[in-house]
């Protein structure tokens, strides 16, 4: 492309138009380093948990999570009868248990056999699908 044609082509960042190079390279370099930290974080989960994250929606759905609870990136995941699970990974407890991967997988399956006066009912998920809803619920909300 030309020098000329590169003057006369709208740019796609409206917003970069007058930043310096140096700019330009110092922002591309936090960003990508923003998505190597989420991918980092969200690898180690994964690894830590032994879920699928992108397994984990069509299982909330099938199961029905979002009828009680509000889940963010479940479409209609919308529900007020329950707590958000939005954060749910950074709460100090969750159910009747401190917050740990093991206790949420514990909880999203078997939640009245861990607190037997829950509204929560056991929805019996297969182990699978707890360790990946617990990963989706670690890395994605």
């Amino acid at each position: 492309m030309s020098r000329q044609a590169v003057k006369q082509a709208p740019s796609a960042l409206p917003w970069a138009a007058g930043a310096s190079a140096a700019t330009l390279i110092a922002l591309s370099v936090c960003a990508i380093g923003l998505m190597r930290s989420s991918n980092l974080r969200e690898t180690t989960i994964l690894q830590a948990v032994g879920g699928d994250p992108d397994r984990a929606v069509p299982a909330m759905i099938r199961n029905g999570c979002g009828g009680c609870h509000e889940i963010p990136g479940v479409p209609g995941a919308r529900g007020t009868v329950g707590p958000s699970l939005r954060g749910v990974a950074e709460r100090e407890y969750v159910g009747a248990s401190r917050t740990s991967p093991d206790a949420m997988m514990r909880w999203i399956s078997k939640a009245r056999d861990v607190d037997p006066k829950t509204a929560m009912p056991n929805t019996n998920l297969s182990p699978q699908e707890a360790r990946d809803i617990t990963a989706y619920l670690y890395a994605r909300t």
